[in-house]
This record gives C-alpha cells, structure tokens and sequence, in this order.
C-alpha cells in the first residue's frame, strides 16, 4: 500500500590456495529495504528482472494516477 519492499540475502566465499598458505573467507548476511512510492502503480502488472547483480523493477502507474497531471506556468 503506497510502498516496495525489497529484501534478500548475500553470501561470498573465497578460498585462495597458495604452495605456502591457504585462506578460506566467508560472509553472508540479509538485507531489508522499503520505499514508499509517490503514486498508485498497476500491482498486477509489476514486473521484476535480475541480471548481473542489477535488479530492475518496473512498475506502470495506475489509471488514475496518470491523469493527476499538474501544468505549471513559466515566467
């Protein structure tokens, strides 16, 4: 209602074996975000793409929400 939320998890791990050492890292952790939106969207047609660690959310403004056009003057 009048807002996205995006949450999820990361993990990365890392091993490095060498002829005189030997590393091994890890970390993880999740993620919560919420944005309010500054207008009305059509819920039934949002649509969501990851790829390349680039999320896109695409989200069409309802009805009613294109036709609140405000028309400014310029001096």
């Amino acid at each position: 209602d009048g807002g996205i939320t995006i949450s999820g998890e990361k993990k990365k791990e890392k091993e490095i074996k060498r002829k005189d050492y030997y590393k091994w890292e890890s970390s993880y952790g999740s993620f919560c975000r919420t944005f309010a939106l500054p207008t009305e969207v059509q819920q039934d047609k949002v649509k969501s793409t990851f790829k390349d660690g680039i999320l896109e959310v695409i989200m069409p403004k309802s009805e009613e929400a294109k036709s609140k056009e405000v028309k400014v003057k310029i001096e």
